[in-house]
């Protein structure tokens, strides 16, 4: 994978020829370690991609910062597993629910490219919405209304540990950071944000 950071700030991702072969073998031909390390580098690239947006800009992200932080949430959803169904029914590496993803546009959810530019997209619109890491990652796995709801990180034990097995991940939050109610400016500071109320409820904010 190569990397490129442009003058005006963007991220560019171009693929290598070693990267190309592997994508290309057929899935019987790639070993389990093999296409964990394919899916984690395409995961990478994807964050990215999307690194530059108004989500991660809101909560003070460099580019690769939310790309390593993306790749943990990866890993904590699938362990980038393409074909992953959770007992609530989510879907592939980045455990979309159907809801969420017929919303993202994600047509196939166990396409693995377009689940995790999926996953970035709704990852990205928490980060919009609340400004802060930790809450964006309880909205990814509990739902945006909930942190709404408790006014911080909810209560629930699996979210409790969801949030804190990736921020340990990425050594990104401080510990023991008061966790604060969602700021109501965090969301006017994205960019093109959807009006769509069935998106917006959701958390589904599609940047464009």
């Amino acid at each position: 994978m190569v990397v490129e950071f442009e003058h005006d700030g963007s991220v560019s991702v171009s693929e290598d020829s070693t990267r190309e072969a592997a994508r290309s073998a057929p899935a019987h031909r790639l070993s389990a370690s093999t296409a964990s390390k394919q899916y984690r580098d395409t995961a990478y690239a994807v964050g990215l991609r999307h690194a530059g947006g108004p989500g991660p800009r809101a909560a003070g992200l460099a580019a690769t910062e939310f790309a390593d932080l993306f790749v943990a949430l990866i890993d904590q959803e699938s362990r980038f597993d393409p074909r992953a169904v959770s007992s609530k029914g989510a879907q592939g590496l980045g455990q979309l629910m159907p809801d969420t993803a017929r919303l993202l546009g994600v047509s196939d959810p166990f396409n693995p490219s377009e689940n995790l530019d999926g996953a970035a997209r709704y990852f990205t619109a928490q980060l919009a919405r609340f400004g802060d890491v930790r809450l964006a990652l309880a909205a990814y796995n509990a739902g945006p209304h909930r942190v709404e709801e408790y006014g911080g990180v909810p209560p629930f034990r699996e979210t409790l540990a969801y949030v804190a097995t990736i921020t340990a991940a990425v050594d990104r939050a401080p510990a023991g950071a008061a966790l604060t109610r969602p700021a109501p400016e965090a969301a006017s500071a994205a960019r093109g944000v959807s009006t769509n109320p069935e998106m917006q409820r959701n958390g589904v904010w599609d940047f464009n």
